[in-house]
């Protein structure tokens, strides 16, 4: 128990008799005049005792447990109608996935030299990606089964109708001696039937992913999940091998916020661009009905340089920064449509 002296006037006192008396008879003893009201009195009393202090923290602690049991079922509602929950994940998804794989006998493949085996055998394909779709920077292994190369291809086509721009493949097969140390055990990116995806910020293209794929997996296309850490979408495509994947409409006639012109040109290479070995053609300038060539354009992509983008096109970069009114020193955002001028400008 705590204890603290006050000094108090006389008329507010409010020590017991005893306490007064015992006073009183040391006063007497040390040859001192006892104490009478005029005086000042020391009195020793209890300020707070240890079970009122426990009493009020336990108090405080249910007043927040309250607040916290009122308020945590308005979050969860909140949250579930940003994320489905078929996209929250589970152990009971990734054993899902594992078992897929196990029952179609797909091999696990453990270091990059067996990953290389089997595109050499053409188990493995390779994502070198299109109008619709890219790679992320960094990404070691850029092959799949033919199931998800079909599948991202066709899922890239309608995710660009309705974000209006390309979707970013950030990770596919990957052999079990380069998985990351969170991996799960039982993780199906070492059999290629894996591709993750780069999650859109929130916003109206986000709202459409989480929804497409909850579509797709309880139609038995997928199996996705909404990973954290890091941010990203996985996705197991859970189709037999030699399947042929037809996805249906996940557009429903959406129409992209932002049109930059009534029919755009996307060019995604003008001159020949090799891709993890791959050369794909260049794309030529579109003509319209009456023969005449029509405005040439280019979306721009995730990393892309006004640099990158003149060199592909086979311009000079002053050029290019003139006929879109920039900087030659702007910084280009993924999404944006840049009008290319004529080749003979450079």
């Amino acid at each position: 128990m705590a204890w603290v002296a006050e000094l108090r006037a006389p008329a507010a006192a409010t020590a017991s008799d005893r306490h007064r008396s015992a006073i009183n008879d040391r006063a007497a003893s040390h040859g001192t005049a006892p104490a009478n009201e005029a005086e000042m009195m020391i009195s020793v009393v209890p300020r707070f005792s240890l079970h009122q202090h426990v009493r009020r923290a336990a108090g405080r602690l249910l007043v927040a447990a309250t607040l916290l049991a009122v308020a945590a079922p308005s979050a969860m509602a909140q949250r579930a109608g940003r994320q489905p929950e078929a996209l929250r994940g589970s152990r009971a998804s990734v054993e899902k996935m594992y078992d897929f794989a196990r029952r179609h006998r797909y091999a696990f493949y453990l270091t990059p030299s067996t990953l290389d085996d089997a595109i050499a055998s053409g188990k493995l394909v390779p994502l070198i990606g299109d109008e619709n779709y890219e790679l992320a920077r960094g990404v070691a292994f850029s092959y799949a089964t033919l199931e998800v190369r079909e599948f991202v291809t066709q899922f890239a086509r309608q995710y660009v109708a309705a974000c209006g721009v390309p979707l970013t493949v950030t990770s596919a097969a990957r052999p079990m001696s380069r998985q990351p140390r969170n991996a799960n055990p039982h993780s199906v990116h070492p059999t290629g039937i894996a591709v993750d995806f780069r999650r859109p910020y929130p916003g109206p293209c986000l709202t459409w992913v989480r929804s497409a794929l909850a579509q797709l997996e309880a139609r038995g296309f997928v199996e996705a999940t909404e990973e954290h850490h890091p941010v990203h979408l996985h996705l197991a495509v859970l189709q037999s091998p030699n399947t042929r994947v037809r996805l249906p409409d996940l557009t429903n006639g959406i129409v992209v916020a932002r049109q930059v012109s009534p029919t755009p040109t996307v060019i995604a290479s003008v001159t020949p661009a090799k891709t993890n070995g791959v050369t794909t053609p260049a794309a030529a300038p579109a003509t319209t009905p009456n023969g005449s060539t029509r405005e040439r354009v280019y979306l721009v992509r995730q990393g892309d340089t006004l640099w990158d983008v003149a060199q592909r096109a086979g311009v000079s970069v002053r050029a290019l920064a003139a006929a879109n009114k920039r900087s030659t020193r702007s910084v280009l955002r993924p999404g944006t449509m840049l009008t290319l001028p004529d080749i003979d400008t450079r």
